[in-house]
């Protein structure tokens, strides 16, 4: 199908209207009828790998959704265009499943990458926006419209590097993939908000510069200021300046089909149902009044943008940047060290960090509080540290949790119950991947420093020395997987 006929494809989408991010957290507010049109579905979220490293698809849990009452649209965050990798065979395979299965008219990726050819970095980072980094997203994009047989749209990606000008601006690169493959535009107009806040291009000229009848869907969110600078969190409310230049720029998306709200799972239980209602009470307006002129009041408004050269100031080879950047955010420096005075970087690290730390507690509760009870928090964190410079990220947490078992062990720190517990919890993660039963076996009674652990403290009273065994048991599951 030529560029032409993908762009006219666009035109005749249908309309979706209001939607929000889905999770099991989201599917069990009580929004009132009529608020929400659309769940927008990131499948990667809801699948697993095995032990092979086979990607396994809870096909019930996809039928469940399927049959709810909105719109379903896939958001894919496991085959990123911005790199030079190709999505691999099981996400496009998994990506063609949930579009045949939720009925999605179209599905959106993102304008970034989160590998190298040698590791993962953790997170999505920015493209490299030269020449030949477009031909490489030129690349991937036809290869993903291809591969899925439905309309591609792109997320604009938030980045918080300052602009290097040897590359393109924001809007002129994302105008340029529109041109060469009629691709849509999933417009995060809070990503690109950030990127004003942080010093890149403002919103104003990337809109001036993209071709506003590519954007099909827009994503909306709120944010938090970090170090001084604004990051995308998606974490609650929408900022008022957010919501005055979205309501400013809505009348010129003419070929808008949805907008859909964002916001991170681990974030409703702290902000509760009622505010999760009232914003999407207020991209229900944006929606309904979409059309309508709107003048930002003096209040409103934005600064005036701060335009930052960043000190890293030369054109890369995409792969070289890709090597670049990718080692600086998961704190490898390489034989160059280009990046050193770069202070965005600390950002990415820090984020990356969080995030790594967050998986590892997440699946070894008992041994990483036990842990910091034992040696402290300072103590605890120049061990996390050692351990992400000798591994590089994972992208599911049983494999972080993983590298961070054989990085204990291979240390063989001198605390006594340590591998007592690593041993368990280790037997713990194995069963819940192959619910295949197992006894670990103690030579004092773990009943004591379990129950203390639990409570965020240790025992006052270690257990009895002797043999004591607990039988880590498969939990019943009649759920039915799909291996791809």
């Amino acid at each position: 199908m030529g560029v032409l006929k993908k762009t006219l494809e666009l035109e005749c989408l249908p309309q979706l209207g209001v939607g929000i991010i889905y999770s099991p957290t989201v599917a069990k507010i009580n929004f009132p009828k009529g608020l929400i049109d659309t769940f927008e579905i990131e499948p990667q979220t809801l699948c697993i790998r095995d032990e092979n490293d086979n990607l396994k698809v809870p096909t019930e849990v996809f039928e469940e959704i399927s049959e709810l009452p909105y719109h379903k649209l896939v958001h894919s965050i496991g085959a990123p265009v911005g790199g030079s990798l190709l999505p691999k065979n099981d996400q496009l395979a998994l990506i063609r499943y949930a579009t045949a299965l939720f009925d999605s008219p179209w599905v959106t990726e993102h304008l970034s990458f989160n590998a190298t050819t040698e590791f993962n970095t953790g997170f999505f980072l920015p493209p490299c926006q030269t020449e030949k980094g477009l031909e490489l997203v030129i690349r991937n994009i036809k290869y993903l419209q291809d591969k899925i047989g439905k309309p591609i749209a792109i997320e604009t990606g938030v980045n918080y590097l300052k602009p290097n000008s040897h590359e393109m601006n924001d809007g002129r690169f994302v105008a340029e993939l529109c041109k060469e493959t009629g691709c849509g535009v999933l417009l995060d107009i809070h990503n690109i908000f950030a990127n004003q806040l942080n010093g890149r291009q403002s919103i104003t000229d990337f809109l001036k510069e993209i071709p506003l009848e590519h954007v099909i869907e827009m994503h909306i969110a709120g944010g938090t200021e970090l170090n001084n600078l604004w990051m995308d969190s998606h974490s609650g409310p929408i900022d008022k300046r957010l919501l005055a230049i979205t309501k400013e720029i809505l009348p010129d998306l003419t070929n808008l089909k949805a907008v859909t709200y964002e916001i991170f799972d681990s974030y409703i239980p702290v902000v509760g149902d009622t505010l999760i209602i009232s914003e999407m009470e207020k991209v229900r307006e944006l929606w309904e009044n979409r059309k309508e002129q709107y003048h930002i009041p003096e209040e409103e408004k934005l600064p005036k943008t701060v335009y930052n050269i960043q000190n890293l100031n030369q054109e890369f080879d995409p792969v070289e940047w890709e090597n670049i950047l990718g080692n600086h955010v998961i704190g490898r420096i390489d034989e160059h060290n280009v990046l050193k005075n770069e202070e965005r970087i600390k950002i990415y690290q820090k984020l990356i960090k969080e995030f790594r730390a967050s998986m590892v507690a997440r699946i070894f509760k008992l041994t990483t509080r036990y842990m910091m009870l034992v040696l402290g928090m300072e103590v605890f964190a120049a061990i996390l540290n050692d351990f992400w410079k000798q591994y590089p990220p994972e992208q599911l947490s049983h494999k972080e949790a993983k590298n961070f078992a054989a990085y204990l062990l291979h240390k063989d720190y001198k605390l006594p119950w340590l591998d007592r517990l690593l041993n368990y919890e280790v037997a713990v993660l194995d069963t819940l991947m192959d619910e295949t039963l197992r006894v670990v076996t103690f030579d004092a009674d773990p009943t004591p420093m379990f129950n203390a652990l639990s409570q965020g403290k240790l025992p006052e009273k270690i257990g009895d020395l002797g043999d004591y065994e607990v039988e880590i048991t498969p939990e019943t599951s009649t759920t039915n997987w799909m291996v791809i």
